[in-house]
């Protein structure tokens, strides 16, 4: 079994604290947790215009395709 998962975390180089109870990496954390794989990973680190808030300099996004046996339920 395959399930494709989007992640998108907007970040600022001021940001404080544990990058594992982001909501989108949470999600992900759970579910290797329950014994997803990750196949493979496309990612890219994207800028954005620092006229608007500059403090936020990347946004991270990241398809992620995780793997799991049907076996394991």
């Amino acid at each position: 079994m395959q399930k494709l998962v989007y992640l998108s975390n907007s970040r600022d180089y001021s940001e404080q604290g544990n990058i594992n109870e982001n909501k989108y990496f949470s999600h992900i954390n759970e579910l290797l947790d329950n014994g997803w794989k990750v196949a493979h990973m496309t990612h890219d680190v994207i800028e954005v215009d620092n006229s608007q808030n500059p403090l936020h300099k990347e946004t991270f996004v990241a398809f992620v395709l995780l793997e799991k046996d049907e076996d394991d339920k």
